[in-house]
């Protein structure tokens, strides 16, 4: 998994003054009412020479907030993750980036990034709706007749790993530039004008609670990504007894071809029309996938795995992108003495060459809606122990119900509509 460092997502926004900017898309940036107000928008980013005009696309002065839409990509950045802060406790080892004068350098006074080091205060600002910043290191104080030393600095994300909370908006004085005052993202998500906006570009929303701090995490997802990617980049080609072992293995980015599917819907009149399996999923969250063997099953589960930990899935599937999946191999579990994984065993249940998981892990990857959920093989349990996998799987899903999830099954293993209660659409491949 790329992951999208926070300076190339952090940009200069001129208008009625100079100020920060965050892109949560490669056409949308997010800053202050205060610093756009009205008129001519221009974005700059640091690894580019030209300077891009951008529109308001939505401004809202009580929150002190504006969505900007360029006319062209700024920068080749994936939808950035938006998070909502859940707790009261004090989250610490956030950053701050943005632009402030104090950072200006040479004669010609050139803006250069800067970068602070805070812990959020949950507590501190929620009766004003504000999400408040304690900085761990604030700079000088200045006399009372000049402009903050952070000037310029509004409109700056405020991150938690590669989480956006919200951006930087004042620093009262009052606190000798100790603590920075920002605007937290909860009410920018449910505003609808921000939301329509997002429809319109193709950002699709997915917010997520955020309850502390994890540093090891961010880390060890990208490992995870990798780990999938040596799992899952290469299929075997089975019965082509003349090739060799090498010539058997293909490259899944090169071998794969999209398959067809049908919807099983037994209410709809009439055999639905045969439609590309990525089709059928992107509007699907749960999937039950029926196929007989050879049909492709196993080898989608191992694409969708290894794209969508990498951001490589395009199109229809696109949402999918920056998923953690979690793939179930029953067989080879069955095999290894295990019956059905609980959260914290998701990790390791399709045995990937990797460390070991930081503690919770998993928990908090589901609990934040970021899990995709691959379940393979639901006709090698048994038939006697298929009432225990359905009640494993509704209890996971019960208690995280965002979780993104396909199963596959042989086309009569079990009964129509399993899943239904669960709010699993049925697909059958197509031979």
């Amino acid at each position: 998994m790329s992951i999208v460092s926070l300076a190339d997502r952090t940009v200069v926004v001129s208008a009625i003054q100079q100020g920060s900017g965050v892109l949560i898309a490669d056409r949308l940036v997010l800053s202050c009412a205060h610093v756009v107000k009205s008129g001519s928008v221009l974005i700059a980013h640091p690894a580019a020479s030209d300077r891009v005009r951008a529109t308001v696309a939505w401004i809202d002065y009580e929150l002190d907030v504006a969505l900007l839409e360029t006319v062209e990509p700024v920068r080749p950045v994936p939808p950035v993750r938006l998070g909502v802060v859940d707790t009261r406790q004090a989250i610490p080892g956030c950053e701050i980036t943005g632009f402030p004068r104090v950072q200006r350098y040479g004669p010609d006074r050139r803006l250069e990034a800067d970068q602070y080091t805070a812990t959020v205060l949950p507590a501190a600002g929620q009766l004003r709706g504000l999400l408040v910043c304690e900085l761990d290191g604030p700079p000088a104080a200045r006399p009372d007749d000049e402009p903050s030393a952070l000037s310029g600095l509004s409109g700056g994300p405020v991150f938690m790993g590669d989480v956006l909370l919200g951006v930087a908006r004042q620093v009262p004085r009052q606190r000798d530039g100790h603590r920075v005052e920002c605007v937290p993202l909860a009410p920018v998500l449910a505003a609808k004008p921000f939301r329509l906006v997002c429809e319109r570009t193709g950002v699709g929303l997915r917010q997520e609670r955020v309850h502390g701090s994890f540093p090891r995490d961010l880390r060890y997802e990208a490992e995870y990504a990798q780990a999938l990617g040596v799992a899952y980049r290469r299929t075997k080609i089975f019965g082509l007894d003349e090739l060799s072992r090498h010539d058997r293995e293909w490259d899944l980015d090169t071998a794969y071809l999209s398959l067809e599917a049908q919807a099983q819907d037994r209410a709809a009149p009439g055999q639905p029309l045969p439609r590309r399996i990525d089709d059928l999923l992107a509007g699907r969250p749960r999937v039950l996938l029926r196929g007989d063997a050879g049909a492709g099953k196993t080898t989608l589960l191992w694409w969708l795995a290894a794209h969508a930990s990498a951001r490589t899935l395009s199109d229809a599937l696109a949402p999918l992108n920056g998923l953690i999946p979690f793939v179930v191999p029953l067989r080879t579990l069955r095999a290894r003495g295990v019956t059905f994984p609980g959260p914290a065993e998701l990790s390791t249940a399709a045995d990937l060459a990797i460390d070991t998981a930081p503690e919770g892990w998993a928990g908090r990857v589901l609990d934040t809606g970021r899990a995709l959920l691959l379940v393979d093989g639901l006709d090698e349990v048994p038939p006697e122990e298929r009432e225990q996998a359905h009640t494993w799987l509704s209890r996971l899903l019960a208690r995280y119900p965002e979780t993104r999830c396909v199963v596959t099954v042989r086309p009569l293993a079990v009964e129509p509509d399993w899943l239904r209660s669960e709010g699993f659409a049925e697909l059958r491949l197509l031979p």
